[in-house]
């Protein structure tokens, strides 16, 4: 059986100050809050983003910040309070 060999403090330190935030595709990037995504579960209905009657415009994806783009989903209450605009 192979040993996990430990890491070097040198290595610790360059991931920990990576330039690569971590997102968490759980949370809206919007609010940080749970954004309920429906891809990510187990569930067999699709995401309610997947029903027609919702858009995402550009005037809202410009609000996500670069590192979270194409990683987490703008939740429901963001997108319908953007909508309401």
């Amino acid at each position: 059986m192979d040993k996990l060999q430990p890491r070097s403090r040198d290595f610790l330190y360059e991931l920990l100050m990576s330039n690569e935030e971590y997102v968490s595709p759980e949370n809206c990037p919007l609010c940080n809050k749970a954004n309920d995504c429906g891809n990510l579960s187990n569930s067999n209905k699709p995401c309610w983003c997947m029903d027609e009657k919702f858009t995402f415009p550009e005037s809202l994806l410009n609000q996500v910040e670069v590192a979270a783009k194409n990683k987490a989903c703008i939740c429901k209450p963001c997108a319908l309070k953007h909508k309401a605009r």
